[in-house]
């Protein structure tokens, strides 16, 4: 995962703002229609919950933010001692016993970058490292030096050990980043604790990552909205999504990026190239069950293409998508049509 940027978090969505303004600790019992939100600063982003039922357990927000916690020192590459720090430090040398979280998300993230044929690959961290985009020494490598990592970069070589949750890096230098899946768990995480708990109506929103429990207090869907990625002023969309107990995620140049004489150099990497994906596109929102799926699919479809990346959305179960091009176009997966509503204020174009 990445430390937070400026650029980052001048661009958390509305949501996450929103819920950044309506901080307060839960009680036992709330007035009908007055929502009860935390947000506090994990994972590289502002992590907000929002609850709108009117009775639930006191401790409930102090669980869900324990857990994020707990899942970051876990899965950071930014601290030596965290699990993932570590099995990167024994790359080429031996395997690390990991925790039964990690180990999930490892084994996921390695399922995605099959699915995705290495378009999301977990393994891509010697090249994040490189370029560093978002981070302090951010700069455009050599073609010589990212031509040095790409060989360290190829998700079949990690071995597992279920039976001892061990994670191996065959080769020395491998570098495993789990930042393109963990803040999914994590979302998934909070929607799961909420929901034990018996919680009903509900908003997560890391950043953009975002899970709705339920419906809205009054019945009618939540309504999300897809960040507009050509202009990305604040509260500026290219649509607006409905859905319930769904998460919705979305990935695009916009996000982190640098720009060196006249070009923007983002942080979503082509893996077969060494440099940011240049196809055409310049967002992909994915529409899951779980936040994890959402957030592993739209990096992976953003690197595949509108084509080959629509293909992969339609070939998931109950997995949509919406693709925005540089043109201004937008291609939207046959099961998200009715649920998803264009605002051509901002002259995108509907495609058939």
């Amino acid at each position: 995962m990445v430390k937070p940027s400026h650029r980052r978090l001048e661009r958390l969505s509305a949501l996450a703002l929103i819920s950044a303004l309506a901080i307060g600790i839960a009680s036992c019992e709330r007035r009908p229609g007055e929502p009860v939100s935390r947000s506090e600063l994990w994972l590289g982003t502002v992590t907000s919950v929002v609850i709108h039922d009117s009775r639930f357990p006191d401790d409930v927000l102090d669980r869900v933010f324990n857990r994020i916690e707990e899942i970051q020192w876990r899965m950071t590459i930014n601290e030596p001692d965290s699990e993932v720090s570590l099995v990167n430090a024994a790359a080429g040398n031996h395997a690390v016993r990991v925790s039964p979280d990690t180990f999930e998300v490892v084994e996921a993230a390695l399922q995605y970058a099959r699915h995705t044929n290495g378009a999301f690959d977990p393994t891509i961290g010697p090249l994040v490292k490189l370029w560093d985009i978002g981070g302090e020494n951010e700069r455009i490598p050599t073609d010589g030096e990212i031509q040095e990592v790409l060989p360290r970069i190829d998700y079949t070589l990690v071995e597992l050990n279920p039976d001892t949750f061990e994670v191996y890096l065959p080769v020395s230098g491998m570098v495993l980043d789990l930042g393109g899946i963990a803040k999914g768990y994590a979302v998934d995480e909070a929607a799961r604790i909420l929901l034990e708990a018996g919680i009903e109506h509900a908003l997560v929103d890391f950043g953009g990552d975002v899970y709705t429990i339920g419906s809205r207090p009054d019945g009618n869907p939540w309504r999300i909205g897809i960040q507009d990625p050509v202009d990305t002023a604040r509260g500026r969309f290219v649509g607006i999504v409905e859905q319930t107990g769904r998460s919705v995620v979305s990935s695009g140049d916009y996000e982190r990026f640098f720009v060196e004489d006249e070009v923007r150099y983002h942080h979503i990497l082509d893996s077969d190239t060494g440099y940011p994906t240049r196809n055409g596109l310049v967002s992909v929102t994915i529409q899951a069950p779980g936040a994890m799926t959402s957030d592993a699919v739209s990096t992976g479809a953003f690197v595949m293409g509108l084509d080959a990346g629509m293909a992969l959305v339609e070939s998931l179960p109950e997995t949509e998508g919406v693709f925005v091009t540089k043109d201004k176009k937008v291609h939207v997966s046959s099961g998200i049509e009715e649920s998803f509503r264009l605002i051509e204020a901002g002259g995108f174009r509907l495609q058939e």
